[in-house]
């Protein structure tokens, strides 16, 4: 069998935790997928996967082959794209995840922009508001609103997301409004994530840093439930100015304590170690940071 394509399987399996998965992605019949497999480790002469009844999972070898064989995939397909680059498009197809709040707000109305500028890339979308793996993925890039420290990933910053500390008026006015970054202890905080308590809230405000324990009635992991949540009156929410804006400007949210600042986060482009960027993703990259920083340079802060 061709190596190419058993590698494909291999790296397809893996991606989705299984041959009948890896055999709908890659259009192929499931015995034909598990065929390419074993040829591949007959080929090397390793076990690549422990196959279960339920389950599959690599063996040492096969991680760090699975690792090797993307840099090897990826080189075939840069390959391929330079041998087309005579006709002056990239081609292919761009795989992107991103948040739901960011990839509706504001990635989704940049993409027909990047297909007028690339017609022959194929944009395959996926918004989740899960920390996905690039690699297991099979992401070409992921993006990111975080202070980044993954050392297993190549990550470049597009533009800053700053934060504000937001509430509606009619909650104000019957919890108070807070003076002071310790006022927020005793007011109803709306938190991300998916903590069951209470979380700690860090602010400051030049060389001033104060740490505040907080609770509240909700905790979610998307902004625009926890906007929504604050909009109506159920408590504070610290998000990030893309999500609260036009709530901002229309007056159905307030922004608190504008001194006080919360750690600096930023959108940031994540995708896997590999020797060489392809172009369409370093294309797709540059076309955010074009897009992206100068919005974000003018947005008020």
């Amino acid at each position: 069998m061709d190596r190419v394509d058993c590698m494909r399987a291999f790296v397809e399996t893996v991606r989705h935790n299984g041959f009948a998965a890896a055999a709908r992605a890659l259009d192929l019949p499931r015995s034909t997928v598990s065929k390419q497999i074993q040829a591949l480790e007959d080929a090397i002469g390793v076990q690549l996967l422990i196959r279960t009844t339920r389950s599959l999972r690599l063996t040492d070898a096969g991680s760090d082959y699975f690792e090797a064989t993307l840099d090897v995939l990826a080189a075939i397909e840069e390959a391929e794209q330079r041998a087309r680059s005579g006709s002056g498009e990239l081609r292919g197809t761009l795989r992107v995840n991103a948040p739901m709040s960011f990839g509706v707000r504001r990635l989704g109305p940049l993409l027909p922009r990047f297909h007028a500028l690339h017609p022959q890339i194929e944009l395959q979308l996926v918004l989740s508001d899960q920390q996905e793996d690039p690699v297991r993925g099979g992401f070409d890039v992921t993006l990111r609103i975080a202070s980044l420290a993954d050392s297993s990933l190549i990550a470049r910053r597009i533009a800053p997301a700053p934060r504000v500390l937001v509430a509606a008026p009619a909650y104000l006015q019957r919890a108070g409004v807070p003076q002071r970054p310790e006022d927020l202890a005793e007011q109803a905080f709306l938190g991300y994530g998916y903590l069951q308590s209470g979380v700690s809230l860090t602010l400051s405000r030049g060389a001033e840093t104060r740490h505040i324990a907080t609770s509240g009635p909700l905790h979610a992991n998307n902004g625009d439930v926890l906007a929504a949540a604050a909009e109506a009156g159920l408590g504070i929410a610290l998000l990030p100015t893309f999500i609260v804006d036009g709530a901002l400007a229309a007056g159905r949210l307030q922004t608190l304590l504008d001194d006080w600042k919360a750690p600096p986060i930023s959108v940031n482009a994540v995708y896997p170690q590999l020797r060489r960027l392809p172009q369409k993703t370093r294309a797709f990259i540059d076309f955010l940071v074009a897009e992206l920083a100068p919005e974000a340079a003018a947005a008020p802060r």
